[in-house]
């Protein structure tokens, strides 16, 4: 597993909000996003499919069952052509008017059983969401 952490000077319940918007809006917060669909809605979970360009240029459909309570969200790979595992994203109040944000990623590669261990792309991912946030609050 690898993870990250940021501090972002907005509230929790502020950054809650951009959690939950980035469940149907994905594409502000993860590169490459594009048809995003919600399959299913629940009270606390939602089963999504999009498509994602790799850094190759290829297009793979991505399925996944989201999870989630307040300040945290986990997503759990469905169908993917390459890895499963998971994603979690957590937002911890450290003060009134500070969060950190943490990523943190579990995948396998299917066919080698190989562990994702790409931490520039985690990284990447909680930076782009901190920006986000903080153009938006």
């Amino acid at each position: 597993m690898i993870s990250y952490t940021a501090i972002v000077n907005v509230p929790i319940d502020k950054v809650w909000e951009h959690f939950l918007f980035k469940i149907d809006q994905p594409q502000h917060f993860v590169h490459g996003v594009s048809n995003v669909q919600i399959i299913e809605r629940h009270k606390d979970y939602v089963i999504r499919e999009m498509d994602i360009k790799t850094p190759h240029g290829e297009s793979i459909r991505l399925k996944e069952k989201i999870t989630f309570s307040p300040n945290w969200v986990k997503y759990l790979i469905l169908d993917h052509p390459i890895y499963e595992g998971y994603v979690e994203n957590l937002a911890e109040t450290i003060t009134e008017n500070k969060t950190a944000i943490t990523y943190s990623l579990s995948w396998i590669n299917k066919e080698t059983r190989e562990v994702f261990k790409q931490q520039d792309m985690i990284q990447n991912a909680v930076l782009k969401t901190v920006d986000y946030i903080l153009q938006n609050q």
